[in-house]
């Protein structure tokens, strides 16, 4: 009589899961607002966003406006220039003074003032050139130079001079390698030309005067003339036709030749027209550093974030992980797994009904299915003895010592294959499963045997697919029969030469549970049966021939008891074109089974 004894443990307090539930929603309440102060940062980081982009557009349209300071510069010099009664001389031929007139230049043109500096160190415009309708000229330099290079540079501007004078037009800019020149027409009060100016400017005061918008990842600048030529910096000559399709005037944020930019873009006198463009990644570049201790705070709060969901999860899915591991363990065959008890009431009643279920299986299994294996395994064991030959030899050692030292060889090697024989078939018996290696070495013994007997009339191959089938289990002699059988029935009756085939390999099978299945064949040339033979074979276990030959149902019988259905058994066979076996069973891989010796 089987008793359940329970023992008593100290009540714990039980909390029911709303109340658990409750406690969760409010965890969740907490991350909510978490969630609301970051969307409060967010909004406080777009407005440094727009701030950002506003500075850059600050830069973009201060360093424009310091450009056009230098070109108003210009045009402020040539209106004086236009003024002075005392370059009327000059202007008129009438017999001017050379220095004076270049003097009243000076002093029109005022390139040492600090209007003309750039950062107030470089000269924007350095030379001057003035020509009247007579195509003679003077200059106002803001460097010293020699006599014979002032002389090939006023040739040069002559021939400006002179294509400008045919153009007609009121302004037009030219680009050399060190200096971008400006051609401008002078009137007089009656709006008729009396002369023609060329301010020469220093290409490296515009690179300094644009150096604030350089220093942006992507930053870029150009001056286009009234046709959109673009006149400086030639690097630029890429991007011209997507930013020479915008308007004249215009700033902010644009989306230009798919390119999205931050610009400033106007008409800065001559005729020149200036476009500044900064990339808008440089927003983000700038932001980066805030960026970072954002995103180093928000990964610190979705860390503490984590920590309290992981908390909460925890606190909950402890105990059903616990219920999961134990009936996990006791489908195992762990008969002794229990659901330990939980303080949730829900879990306690889950875990108390699971554990009174435990016992009555525990005790079904331990008093019925128990005892059905022992049973099955006495079945396996009388089957396997039937297959055993009945050849018994207890003088073997004596005979296979005494030929060895007679030096009969061949019959020592005949003796211990014998003996080897007789270990696989008799004095194994306890093992019901043995490696594939190990059955091979049976069917060799013997083959090695009958080998010596028949001499020429036998011969046999083994094959074996993969060193990996040695290792698969399979019931002990469970091919050493099949071959046994090949040998007495097939090739013992026929006169001529016979030859035995064994072939092993896996294959993987889509059927049901998709596993590999081990193919075991076992072939000869000899007589073979026709098909009322096969069919007393197969189904008569008390049919006998010579030779010790059982009928092939106890090992049907054998594999249906190991196996279940999940095996084949297939013959085919021709009166005088041989047999061949074939069985299918699982690949089966681990220690050999042997049966219990409990009760001896």
């Amino acid at each position: 009589m089987v008793k359940f004894m329970w023992q008593k443990v100290k009540e714990k307090k039980k909390y029911t899961l709303r109340k658990e539930m409750t406690s969760l929603m409010l965890r969740t309440s907490a991350c909510t607002l978490l969630s609301a102060v970051l969307a409060i940062l967010y909004v406080f980081f777009s407005f440094f966003f727009q701030k950002t982009k506003e500075d850059i557009e600050y830069v973009l349209k201060s360093t424009s406006q310091q450009y056009q300071s230098h070109m108003q510069f210009i045009a402020d010099g040539a209106i004086s220039i236009r003024h002075n009664i005392l370059l009327d001389d000059f202007f008129e031929n009438n017999g001017f003074d050379r220095e004076v007139v270049e003097e009243q230049l000076s002093y029109s043109m005022e390139l040492f003032a600090d209007r003309n500096r750039v950062n107030q160190q470089l000269p924007f415009v350095t030379s001057l050139y003035l020509f009247n309708n007579n195509d003679q000229c003077i200059n106002e330099h803001y460097y010293a130079t020699t006599l014979a290079f002032e002389m090939e540079e006023e040739n040069k501007y002559r021939s400006m001079q002179r294509w400008f004078k045919a153009d007609g037009n009121r302004y037009a800019s030219l680009t050399d390698k060190e200096n971008l020149n400006i051609l401008f027409r002078i009137y007089d009060d009656k709006m008729e030309e009396k002369g023609i100016g060329i301010a020469q400017i220093s290409l490296k005061a515009i690179d300094a005067v644009f150096e604030n918008v350089s220093n942006y990842k992507d930053g870029s600048w150009m001056l286009l003339s009234g046709n959109d030529f673009l006149l400086f910096p030639e690097e630029k000559a890429e991007i011209i036709d997507k930013l020479s399709k915008t308007e004249a005037v215009w700033s902010g944020m644009r989306n230009v030749g798919g390119e999205k930019v931050i610009g400033y873009a106007d008409v800065c006198g001559f005729d020149i027209r200036l476009i500044t463009t900064v990339d808008q990644s440089n927003i983000f570049s700038i932001l980066r550093p805030i960026l970072v201790i954002f995103l180093i705070g928000l990964g610190i709060v979705l860390a503490l974030t984590f920590i309290v969901a992981y908390g909460v999860s925890y606190r909950f899915t402890k105990p059903v992980t616990k219920m999961i591991s134990s009936i996990q363990a006791f489908g195992k065959q762990e008969l002794n797994a229990r659901i330990e008890d939980s303080s949730i009431q829900e879990f306690h009643d889950i875990g108390t009904v699971f554990n009174e279920m435990a016992d009555r299986i525990e005790y079904l299994i331990t008093e019925v299915y128990e005892k059905q294996l022992i049973a099955t395994q006495s079945k396996v064991k009388y089957l396997q003895s039937q297959i055993n030959p009945h050849f018994q030899f207890n003088i073997l050692a004596m005979l296979s010592l005494k030929a060895k030292m007679a030096g009969n060889e061949d019959l020592y090697q005949s003796l211990n294959a014998f003996s080897k024989l007789m270990q696989g078939k008799i004095f194994r018996e306890k093992e019901i499963k043995i490696k594939v290696k190990e059955e091979l070495d049976i069917v060799k013994f013997y083959l090695i045997l009958q080998k010596e007997r028949y001499q020429e009339k036998l011969s046999y191959d083994i094959y074996v697919e993969d060193d990996r089938i040695y290792e698969d289990m399979i019931p002990r002699l469970l091919i050493e029969p099949l071959v046994e059988n090949a040998v007495s029935h097939g090739l013992e009756p026929q006169k001529e030469k016979g030859r035995i085939v064994v072939r092993l390999h896996e294959e993987f099978t889509e059927k049901e549970n998709r596993s590999s299945m081990l193919h075991i064949c076992v072939e000869d040339n000899g007589v073979g049966m026709g098909e009322k033979e096969i069919e007393v074979n197969i189904q008569d276990e008390q049919y006998k021939v010579e030779h010790t030959h059982t009928g092939f149902e106890n090992t049907k019988r054998m594999l249906q008891i190991l196996y279940g259905d999940n095996y084949e058994f297939k013959i085919w066979s021709e009166k005088g074109n041989g047999t061949r076996i074939e069985i299918i069973i699982p690949v089966e891989r681990g220690i050999n089974y042997v049966e219990s010796s409990s009760g001896r």
